[in-house]
Order: C-alpha cells, then structure tokens, then sequence
C-alpha cells in the first residue's frame, strides 16, 4: 500500500486500515507515520504479523480483531507503549511468553479465540469494559508467573548441564589419574627388576666361585686336588690293564690247548713264534704292572702320611700356644705384684 494512501487514513492519532482486505501488514509504511499511534486492522485477511511488526514502538492503541491469526511474533512484548489491544475473533491459541513485558498494557480482549484451557480461564469472559481490564492485569500476572517458571527450569537446566559437565570433568580427572598411577607404578616395577637384575650379574658364578677358591685359598696358593681323585684314577687304570692281561691270558691258553691237542703244521709253524713273543709280552707287562702298583701304593702312602703329619703338628701347636698364654699372664700379674712391694 502507498504512503500517501495510508495518509489519507489518518485522522488525528487514529489510522484506519481496517476493511481492505489486507493479508500482509505494511510495516514499512506504518513505521513512517509516527503519528498514528492508534492503529486499526481489524476485518482484514491478516494470517499473521511479521517480526517487523514489533518495531513499531510507537504504537499505543492495535485493533487486530476479525482476522485469521494463528500466532503472534515471539518479541511482541517490545510494544512496551501498547495499552490497548483487542484479539477477537481470531485462531490464537496461545500468547507469546515475551506479552508479561507490556507492563502499560491496560485493556486486553480475547474473546472468539480457541485459546488453551488454562488461559482461557485467566482471560475470562472479556463481555465488557471492566472484564477486559481485568483480563489485561490477569493474563499479565500469569504469564510474569509462566516466564518465573521457565526461567526457574532454564536456570535447573542449566544448572544440571554444569553439574553434569563437572561430572563428566571428575570422572576424566579420576581417569587420567587412574592411567598416570599405572604407569607409575609399572615404571616403578620395571625399576626394580632392573634393581634386582643387577646385583646378580655382579655376583660371580658358581664356577668362577669354585675357581677363585682354588687359586686363592687363604694364602693365594692352589688349593690341593683331593687325593681320592688320584687314587681313584690309578685304581681305574690297574682295572683296564688287569681285564686285557685276563684277556691275552684267555687266547694264549685257548690257542695253546688247541695246539696241544691236535700239534698240527700250522701251530708249529705260527704258534711257537707267537707263544715266545707273547711269553716276552707278558714277562714285561706283569714287571711293569707291578712297578705301577708298587709307585701307586707308594704315592697313596706318602700323601697319607704329608696330611697326617699336618694334622698332628697343627693339633700340637695349639696346647703350645694355650701354655705361652697361659705364661704370659702369669709373668704379667708377678710384674704388678713386684711393683705394689
């Protein structure tokens, strides 16, 4: 709609747009008439008001009755001049939570409306003057109480989100904590394994134990080889030549008999030699044999005697120290005796 038509509308403070089949509100032209602060759109085919509309602060009177609204823009209540306003007969429902801001808000009508129940019962009947100034302070009160309660569950909500992110930190914390102590306590672990490990490659083996003890027993003097080693050496050794002696003995008689017996060419002729060759064999084996024996006998002997005599001289040494003590004391306490005369 022109500028100049909606001048032509306006008397006064009164602008008069009702009755022209209007489906969208000219704002744009409504905003350049600061003088008509009454404004009436009543009997039009407005479905709804644009946001725009909410600019329009000027406003102190709006007749929007005989229309086919459904809503009202949630920022209405920034028409904070509007003191009248009449509804009736339209298909609102609900008002927007942002109405309980029209504090100069004086006269309401919302009759014809399917309005919700509990509203409904607030508005009231709205069926004259007074009525519908007590509809205005009413609805007010109750939707100042409705925002007091949303605010209230906004702020548990929000309250509850901070809980539950302080919650969530807590359980990260006890986490991270929890993943921080493993491995501490498992670098700990490793620390003492390394710990454990490591004096027991200082410590030498048993065969190098068993090696310094040999090379150094005391005096830093080889420790003597145990004399059943040797006589068990030299008694193995007396075994094998007496076991092949037994054997030689077995074939030579063996063969002697044979040849005794039958006296063939054969035995003349190979025998004979073998028989003194052999007779020679075991002429030196049984002197040598005994030599061994007797050299082994001897070296047992000598060795039994060396740690016997080490024993005796070693257990007659200790009365002998026992006595120069035992002197020693003595000579001590006549000296002291000597010296008090």
């Amino acid at each position: 709609m022109p500028k100049d038509n909606l001048k032509d509308k306006l008397e006064g403070n009164e602008l008069d747009l009702s009755l022209n089949n209007l489906d969208t509100v000219p704002v744009k032209e409504l905003a350049a008439i600061p003088k008509g602060t009454h404004l009436d759109l009543s009997c039009n085919q407005l479905l709804s008001i644009p946001d725009s509309f909410c600019s329009l602060t000027h406003l102190v009177k709006i007749d929007l009755s005989k229309n086919r609204l459904t809503e009202l823009p949630e920022n209405f209540g920034n028409l904070q001049s509007l003191q009248h306003l009449d509804l009736l007969g339209n298909q609102l429902v609900l008002l927007p939570i942002s109405f309980y801001k029209l504090t100069k808000l004086k006269w309401l009508d919302l009759k014809d409306n399917p309005l919700q129940i509990d509203l409904k019962k607030i508005a009231g009947d709205c069926l004259d003057e007074n009525q519908c100034k007590k509809c205005a302070t009413q609805v007010l009160k109750y939707l100042r109480d409705c925002n007091s309660e949303l605010e209230r569950l906004k702020q548990k909500k929000l309250k509850e989100e901070r809980e539950k992110k302080k919650r969530l930190q807590a359980q990260e914390e006890a986490e991270k904590e929890r993943v921080r102590q493993e491995r501490k306590q498992k670098k700990m672990a490793n620390k003492q394994k390394k710990d454990d490990e490591a004096p027991r490659k200082d410590e030498p083996s048993p065969a190098s134990k068993a090696g310094s003890e040999n090379l150094s027993n005391g005096s830093g003097k080889p420790a003597k080889k145990p004399k059943n080693a040797d006589t068990k050496s030299r008694m193995s050794w007396l075994s094998i030549l007496a076991i092949l002696m037994a054997v030689i003995g077995i074939l030579i008689g063996g063969l002697y008999t044979v040849c005794q017996d039958k006296k063939q060419g054969v035995c003349d002729q190979y025998w004979r030699p073998a028989e003194t060759r052999a007779r020679v064999f075991l002429a030196n084996v049984k002197t040598n044999t005994g030599e061994l024996f007797q050299k082994s006998t001897d070296a047992v002997l000598n060795y039994y005697n060396k740690y016997m005599n080490r024993e005796t001289s070693t257990e007659k040494k200790t009365p002998e120290n026992t006595k120069n003590t035992g002197s020693t004391v003595k000579e001590k306490t006549a000296h002291k005796e000597n010296v008090q005369t």
